[in-house]
């Protein structure tokens, strides 16, 4: 047991604060541990790769990086995967990879704990998230008649639902088991388009694709991206060289100089208009493993981030606002369309729109992601029947130099949300108070009933998921 201890997150806008802190070597040690503080706040953690508030905790802390063994099992003509919580997906895909098996969604990150990715709907592009594919889960929690800590497994039901995407709100996760499917090959190239429709028709034939829209250069790259049959292209030993030096690193050490050293708007818009393009490779069709095609070394540079899921029906509409709203933030323009100015001033948000102009300037693409329909409670991406798009807004901005991007992500999230049913990503930087977030789900009461089943004395919350599950929101229907 370590006390006194305080930690920070990868964003290191959130500190934690434990009164004592453990890492467990096995089951048995979380169950003692429980058994030990009985009445008192515990919460898990994973790599701490997240910016919400969902990482706090002030009472006990468990880290669970000793609970990593996976275990893989054929079912059927696929497989499934027992994980432990603590697990690095990085760890986990080259366990599966030994095997020939691979997971069915990818983040960009490998970094993240397969309990943390799953607890915040971690997903990528042109699937469910990684949370659609679990099918149990090993809960450690308290007996409500005896007050003892036992472990019990949810495999059906609104409790596996609940606890595909849980916000850590249910007990303590010790393991996961996932569907995985047998590793495959992706080929993937870039293009650039003006125009949105073009990318969006190009789903039928690449639908595990990602795109950019570039700030300030206001075109689209798209990664276009598909399953493929064919084997290792003779360059992709090349192409992962050019990924590592030109697009992880290569791209991003001048935003850094731009944004950290510099601070210059001009040379950021110059940059983004002029420079960028020249990093992407049009065209180069290259075929890999599907678990080095669908990642990238995201982590390699500290950022803060926001994510807001919108339907496909109001995708167009949603990244022409952003767009407008970036314009005006970096002060290229004092007003939105006049549109878009009468939907603010119908949203009391006259001021809130006023007080960001000319206050930021966005410095990185905005990256956008297909996810299909979840089957969970509270994941981003669960309920309706369309597809779900993310789009994600990124800051480099040293930690101390954030105010910008505060007020551009606190706008954003409130506009969005109420204008275009807007959901913040669970992990990310989320904005909205309490009933506002519970709003967005038709299922939230579902998932609280599951929760005070589970941990009826809240143990296993903190001040903002208590605040969630306290919170009496108006829930919205989904189009």
């Amino acid at each position: 047991m370590v006390q006194g201890v305080h930690r920070k997150n990868f964003g290191r806008n959130q500190v934690l604060k434990p009164s004592a802190a453990y890492t467990p070597a096995d089951e048995q040690e979380v169950l003692q541990i429980l058994d030990r503080h009985r009445g008192q706040s515990i919460r898990a953690v994973g790599r701490l790769h997240s910016w919400s508030d969902a990482v706090l905790g002030d009472g006990v802390l468990l880290d669970l990086r000793r609970l990593n063994d996976v275990l893989l099992e054929p079912d059927g003509d696929q497989f499934v995967a027992t994980v432990g919580a603590g697990c690095q997906i990085k760890r986990l895909l080259k366990e599966l990879d030994r095997d020939g098996a691979t997971l069915h969604s990818l983040g960009l990150i490998t970094a993240q704990t397969i309990a943390g990715a799953i607890s915040t709907g971690t997903h990528g592009s042109g699937r469910q998230s990684m949370s659609h594919y679990v099918v149990g889960v090993r809960l450690a929690r308290y007996d409500a008649s005896t007050g003892q800590a036992i472990i019990e497994e949810l495999s059906a039901g609104e409790p596996l639902q609940a606890a595909r995407c849980s916000l850590g709100s249910l007990g303590i996760i010790l393991a996961v088991k996932l569907r995985c499917r047998a590793q495959y090959n992706v080929q993937e190239h870039f293009t650039e388009s003006r125009r949105l429709s073009d990318v969006l028709d190009a789903e039928a034939s690449f639908p595990l694709q990602q795109f950019y829209l570039v700030p300030w250069h206001w075109s689209y790259f798209s990664q276009h991206r598909r399953e493929h049959d064919r084997p290792r292209s003779r360059l992709a030993r090349l192409y992962r060289l050019y990924w590592l030096g030109v697009m992880d690193y290569g791209l991003h050490l001048p935003i850094l100089f731009l944004e950290r050293v510099l601070r210059s708007r001009r040379l950021v818009r110059f940059y983004f208009r002029r420079l960028v393009p020249v990093f992407l490779i049009r065209n180069w069709k290259v075929t890999d493993r599907s678990s080095s095609m669908l990642v990238m070394r995201h982590e390699a540079f500290r950022h803060i981030e926001i994510e807001l899921f919108v339907l496909r029906d109001q995708l167009v509409d949603a990244l022409g606002f952003a767009q407008e709203v970036i314009k005006v933030a970096g002060g290229r323009e004092s007003a939105l369309s006049a549109d878009n100015q009468q939907r603010i001033e119908e949203l009391g948000m006259q001021e809130a729109l006023a007080e960001l102009h000319d206050k930021y300037c966005h410095h990185y693409p905005i990256c956008v992601r297909r996810v299909l329909p979840d089957d969970t409670l509270i994941s981003m991406a669960s309920g309706g029947e369309q597809d779900w798009y993310a789009l994600s807004f990124i800051s480099y901005a040293r930690p101390a130099r954030r105010a910008g991007f505060s007020l551009f992500a606190s706008f954003m999230a409130r506009s969005m949300s109420r204008l275009f049913h807007a959901r913040p990503h669970w992990g990310k930087v989320c904005p909205l108070e309490a009933d506002e977030l519970t709003s967005l789900y038709p299922r939230f009461d579902d998932f609280r009933t599951v929760c005070n089943t589970l941990d009826p004395q809240g143990v296993f919350q903190n001040d903002w998921t208590a605040a969630l599950l306290e919170a009496d929101g108006h829930v919205g229907d989904i189009p």
